[in-house]
Parts: structure tokens; C-alpha cells; sequence
């Protein structure tokens, strides 16, 4: 029977593994994690809490596995130092393009193709020898909190084509203008010099509830989670009667405001709309 240790911060592939009766599995989650908190709740399922590089490296110098699976690890393994294994990664992108910690913002934030990968593990961060792939093509109407939830079902589909090839890699390489991303907290700032459809893409990718992006009003920061431009001609030419980035209308959690003769509306914002009023400036955090 073979001995499969998983790592990780989410159970969708889990879940799968789970399935398979023909293995043993020991399972690993990493500390205050969505993991963690879903297998609090399942009395049923044998688990370990790992919080640091050095327990995970000492718990698998201590256990006998044929397979490492990390699904959501954030430690980097030294893997030439590692015992005789095979050690598996499965990471939200159609690698070799969108390395790094937030490929799904990234995928949202550049218009790229998204998905996800199955590939054998070395000492570089997301790198190693391909085993499977699922693509999720680029498409406008994607925001992040709705691939966040594709790519956990194509995580799922590629383990399992990797599974039933016994995480054997393909031969193969492949060339191309790949790119790296990890958020930096400037990111999620609200940059009023780009035109409007780039910053409703920009609040795309970072449209989950625990994220958003930032913009200032009357010196308070706001945070906004949906956009949109609006092009009604009645509005269009009530507009006229407001400068570029001042405030037309604010409502509930809606905030409508001129942006280069356009008009962007800003949803589920959080902050003190009340206080905010008609001609009111929005304006970019600088600091």
C-alpha cells in the first residue's frame, strides 16, 4: 500500500485523496488556515497541526512516506537534503506562468490564462518537472473570488489525472514570456492615473471580501470591492456638472464618481459613506 503524507492549507484536494482506498494517508495541516478550521469540524479525520518550517522538516525526517503531496505549503523544502521520496506540488496557475504566493490575483491583475498544475517539487519556488495541467482561459468577466473557486475544482482535476499517472512527469519544455507574482500591499491601492478600465480590473483581482482595494475620500480610507463603469446617457449628461474624481452620487455602500469625462460606480464599499457628500473628491492614498 502506498504511504502518501500530505501538507497544506485547503482540503479540496484532500478531499479527493481522501477517496482513494488504496493508499495511507497521515495529514498535515498548517496552523490557522482554512485546513486547519474544516478539520476541526470533521471529528473523523486524523490530522496533525504543523506551524513551522522546522516541525514540518522534523515530522518528515521522523515518518515513512512514498509521496509528499503539498497543496498550500508555504515553506520551501530543501530538497536535495530530503529522504528518498517522491515530492509532489499542486499550485493554482497553468505553469510555468504565475509563480508565486497569489497566481490567481496575478491571473485577474494581467489578464493571463489561469488553472492549475501538478508537478514534481526541487529547491526552486514552484518549479520542477510538469506532471498535469488544467487551464482556465482569461476571460473579462472573471474577479477573483469567482476563480478562486474554479481553480480549486481544477486543483482537483489535476491531481487526479497526476494520481492515475502515478505522478510520473512529462518530457517536455516550454518557452514563453512566463511571469512571477506576489502581491505587494501598494497593489491594492486604487491608482487614479490609469484609465478606468484598468482600475476596474485591478478591483477585480482583488474582489474577495478579506481583500479590496483602497481610495480616499474628505482624507478617510475606503475600500472597495466591485466596479463597474457606467455609461447611461442621462447620467452622462448629468455628469457634466461635476469635475473629473468628484463624488455624484453615494448611496448605501455605492459611491459614483467623474473619472476622465467617464463615470466609475464603486459597490460593497466599506467605510463612512454617509459622510461622504456630491462633489466630494476621491483621491490616492500616497503614503
Amino acid at each position: 500500500m502506498k504511504k502518501f503524507l500530505f501538507v497544506g492549507n485547503r482540503r479540496f484536494v484532500l478531499d479527493e485523496l481522501l477517496k482513494k482506498k488504496e493508499i495511507d494517508l497521515d495529514i498535515l495541516a498548517i496552523k490557522n488556515t482554512h485546513l486547519h478550521r474544516d478539520l476541526k469540524k470533521q471529528k473523523n479525520i486524523n490530522y496533525h497541526i504543523i506551524s513551522t518550517k522546522e516541525e514540518l522538516l522534523d515530522y518528515i525526517n521522523k515518518t515513512e512516506f512514498d509521496v509528499l503531496l503539498s497543496n498550500g505549503c508555504p515553506f520551501i523544502l530543501p530538497i536535495n537534503k530530503l529522504k528518498k521520496a517522491k515530492y509532489v506540488n499542486i499550485h493554482p496557475s497553468y505553469l510555468p506562468d504565475l509563480k508565486g504566493i497569489d497566481p490567481i490575483i496575478g491571473s485577474i491583475k494581467f489578464s493571463r490564462d489561469s488553472g492549475a498544475t501538478c508537478h514534481l517539487m526541487n529547491e526552486k519556488i514552484d518549479d520542477g518537472p510538469i506532471i498535469s495541467r488544467v487551464k482556465i482561459p482569461f476571460s473579462p468577466d472573471l474577479d477573483a473570488t469567482t476563480l478562486y473557486q474554479l481553480s480549486f475544482i481544477a486543483e482537483k482535476n489535476a491531481f487526479n489525472i497526476a494520481f492515475d499517472k502515478n505522478f510520473v512527469a512529462e518530457n517536455h519544455q516550454e518557452k514563453g514570456d512566463w511571469i512571477y507574482y506576489s502581491r505587494k500591499p501598494s497593489d491594492r491601492n486604487i491608482n487614479l492615473s490609469d484609465k478606468p478600465e484598468k482600475i476596474i480590473q485591478n478591483i477585480k483581482s482583488f474582489s474577495n471580501k478579506s481583500q479590496g482595494c483602497f481610495f480616499i475620500v474628505n482624507e478617510k480610507k475606503f475600500k472597495v470591492h466591485r466596479a463597474e463603469e457606467l455609461t447611461n446617457p442621462f447620467l452622462v449628461s448629468y455628469s457634466s456638472k461635476f469635475k473629473n474624481f468628484e463624488v455624484i452620487f453615494c448611496l448605501e455602500d455605492i459611491l459614483i464618481f467623474k473619472i476622465k469625462d467617464r463615470i466609475l460606480k464603486f459597490s460593497n464599499v466599506d467605510g463612512e459613506i454617509s459622510a461622504v457628500k456630491p462633489h466630494d473628491k476621491v483621491s490616492e492614498i500616497t503614503n
